[in-house]
């Protein structure tokens, strides 16, 4: 037994501790590798989240060119309506006096119209005229009383 006490373990210690170190080289490489790949990994995250960030910054942008374009269009839009207010309101007041205007000329029209029947209707007889067709009404009046009466007697 003490022959087995003599071997010589060196060989194996060699062995083991070559084992040791490649597996301490192995898991120190792994570990780089892990950290380098998330690393990778984490900046390509935010490389991705970067690009995404300046599109957004891009279509920002457009968006607010497009509100601020609108905004001149609004403030146009009320001007032109401002405008067109107080044209309306103008032309209601010329469409008022043009309505009075309309309506004294009806009138007027009215009264010429009363004018010219009553003047139709009315007499062109001068007093001597008037006073010969009085009197000849009046002859007219006997000669038919006188008829009358002679109708009378014959009956």
């Amino acid at each position: 037994m003490s022959e087995m006490n003599l071997l010589d373990l060196s060989p194996l210690k060699i062995l083991v501790d070559s084992l040791f170190d490649h597996a301490t080289s192995y898991d120190q490489e792994h570990s780089n590798f892990v950290d380098k790949s998330h690393e990778d990994k984490k900046i390509e995250l935010i490389s991705n989240a970067k690009e995404r960030l300046e599109l957004f910054k891009v279509e920002e942008g457009e968006k607010a060119k497009h509100v601020s374009s609108n905004k001149k269009s609004l403030k146009k839009v009320k001007r032109k309506l401002a405008t067109l207010q107080g044209e309306r309101e103008g032309l209601e007041a010329v469409l008022e006096v043009a309505k009075k205007k309309v309506e004294e000329v009806q009138a007027k029209i009215l009264a010429t119209e009363e004018e010219i029947s009553s003047y139709e209707n009315m007499s062109l007889l001068t007093l001597e005229d008037s006073i010969s067709l009085e009197q000849k009404r009046e002859c007219l009046e006997a000669s038919r009383q006188d008829l009358t009466n002679y109708k009378l007697r014959l009956d």
